[in-house]
C-alpha cells in the first residue's frame, strides 16, 4: 500500500500501459483520476478499478488541450483537495515518411505539449503550493534513438527527456520530483495498430529485443510506480530505460 491516501492523475489511463498503471496505483491504495480522450474508455477503466476494490474517477478529455489540462487539474483538486502524483502517459504514433509527414501537430501535441501542460497545471495549482509531489513522464526508447517513419513521435519523445530534466532542476526546491520512463517494445494497442500497417518491420523488432520478447504493460507500470513512490525519494531528473536491453545493444549486432 505504497500509495495509501495519495491522489494520482494518469493521462491516457484507460488503456494499455496507462490502464495497467491505473490499476496498480489503485491496488496500492491511491485514488486515481483516469484521463482518456474517450469518455467510455475512461469510464470502463474506472469500473474495472472499482470492481477490484479500488478508488477511481474519470476525467476524460483531449490531453493536448491546455484548457483541458487546466480544467482537469482544477476538477481533481476540487474533488480531492490536491494532486500528489502525476503520470504523463498519454501517447500516439503513426508511420509516415518524413517528406510526406502530415501528423506533426497532432503527434507532438499529445506526446510533448500535453506533458508540459499537465505538469505546469499540477505544479502551479497544487504541487508547488503544497511543497511536494512526484511527476513521471513516459517517453520511449525513441527518445534516445531514431528509426524511420515517425519523425514527429521521435522528436516529441526526445523533447520529453529535456522536459523531465528541466522541470526536475527547477522544481526540486519545491520538493517535487520529476522522472521519466523510456519503455521499449511493449505489447499495447498502439503497437498492434502499427504492426498491422507494417507487419514485416515488427517481426524484425521482436527478434532484436535482447530479452527475446516485448514488455508487458504491467512491467512498465511497476517501473512507473517505483519512481512515483517514496522508495525513490532521492531520485529526480532520472531517465529509466525499461526496454529489455534494446538501448544497450549495438546497432551492428543482433541478439545471440
Amino acid at each position: 500500500m505504497r500509495f495509501k491516501d495519495r491522489v494520482v492523475v494518469i493521462t491516457g489511463g484507460g488503456s494499455g500501459m496507462g490502464l495497467a498503471t491505473s490499476k496498480l496505483f489503485a491496488s496500492e491504495g491511491a485514488t486515481v483520476a483516469v484521463n482518456d480522450i474517450k469518455a467510455e474508455t475512461a469510464a470502463k477503466a474506472v469500473s474495472e478499478i472499482e470492481a477490484a476494490g479500488g478508488k477511481a474517477f474519470a476525467i476524460p478529455g483531449d490531453v493536448s488541450s491546455r484548457d483541458v489540462a487546466q480544467k482537469s487539474v482544477k476538477e481533481v483538486i476540487a474533488r480531492c483537495g490536491r494532486i500528489d502524483i502525476l503520470i504523463n502517459n498519454a501517447g500516439i504514433a503513426t508511420i509516415q515518411p518524413a517528406e510526406e509527414y502530415s501528423e506533426w501537430e497532432r503527434i507532438t501535441g499529445v506526446d510533448l505539449d500535453a506533458p508540459f501542460y499537465w505538469s505546469q497545471a499540477a505544479g502551479a495549482l497544487t504541487m508547488i503550493p503544497g511543497k511536494g509531489g512526484a511527476i513521471v513522464n513516459i517517453s520511449s526508447l525513441a527518445g534516445h534513438v531514431a528509426y524511420p517513419g515517425d519523425v514527429g513521435y521521435i522528436a516529441a519523445k526526445a523533447g520529453v527527456l529535456g522536459l523531465t530534466r528541466s522541470l526536475a532542476i527547477e522544481w526540486a526546491k519545491h520538493g517535487i520530483r520529476v522522472n521519466c520512463i523510456c519503455p521499449g517494445f511493449t505489447d499495447t494497442q498502439i503497437i498492434k495498430d502499427m504492426e498491422a500497417i507494417d507487419p514485416d518491420r515488427f517481426v524484425e523488432r521482436r527478434r532484436r529485443v535482447p530479452m527475446g520478447r516485448a514488455a508487458r504493460p504491467e512491467e512498465i507500470a511497476k517501473a512507473v510506480a517505483f519512481l512515483a513512490s517514496d522508495d525513490a525519494s532521492y531520485i529526480t531528473g532520472a531517465i529509466l530505460n525499461v526496454d529489455g536491453g534494446q538501448i544497450a545493444l549495438s546497432s551492428g549486432w543482433s541478439p545471440a
